[in-house]
């Protein structure tokens, strides 16, 4: 199963041309949007994938973008600043792009069975007891639980599990 790989930038004719790149190379790009927060809404609807953007985007910062993604997503990130890193569900990739490299990373991404790097299960278990306890004393629906988590996690800066454990720790 190959994963959906979503492009985010802001400027339509780069991200056009870096999907045209990503399908010269073999893989279909099931969506390009311009800001962080649609990808992270497409996220929701999709079981894995992988999300080609810049560092920075208009609406949040690439690692923001990674830290709010549901499992089994991940992020490439392209920087201007010429480092290549790997942190979490991220790959930082410097700009200008080499294209063998590019590919090889998305084709990397695209077909592994789960996202590059996995959140501990102790971390999975804190996310999953707080969107019941706010499912439960909010009344919300699953997907809204983990979207108050994601914005709550967004604007504390704190990491998505971390945010959780808050949240448990405040209604114990």
């Amino acid at each position: 199963m190959v994963k959906d790989i979503i492009v985010v930038y802001p400027v339509k004719e780069t991200a056009m041309a870096i999907r045209a790149l990503i399908e010269r190379g073999g893989f279909h790009v099931s969506h390009v949007c311009a800001l962080g927060s649609s990808a992270l809404e497409i996220s929701y609807s999709k079981k894995s994938g992988v999300i080609v953007c810049p560092f920075v985007m208009k609406d949040m910062s690439s690692a923001q973008l990674a830290q709010a993604l549901p499992l089994d997503f991940d992020v490439i990130a392209l920087s201007k600043n010429g480092t290549e890193q790997y942190m979490g569900n991220m790959i930082t990739l410097p700009l200008p792009i080499n294209t063998d490299d590019f590919l090889q990373t998305v084709g990397l991404l695209a077909n592994s069975k789960s996202g590059f790097t996995r959140r501990s299960d102790s971390d999975t278990d804190y996310i999953l007891k707080a969107k019941q306890a706010l499912m439960s004393l909010k009344g919300l629906n699953e997907a809204q639980a983990h979207k108050y988590l994601q914005r709550e996690s967004m604007k504390s800066g704190k990491k998505l599990a971390q945010t959780a454990m808050d949240i448990l720790d405040q209604l114990a």
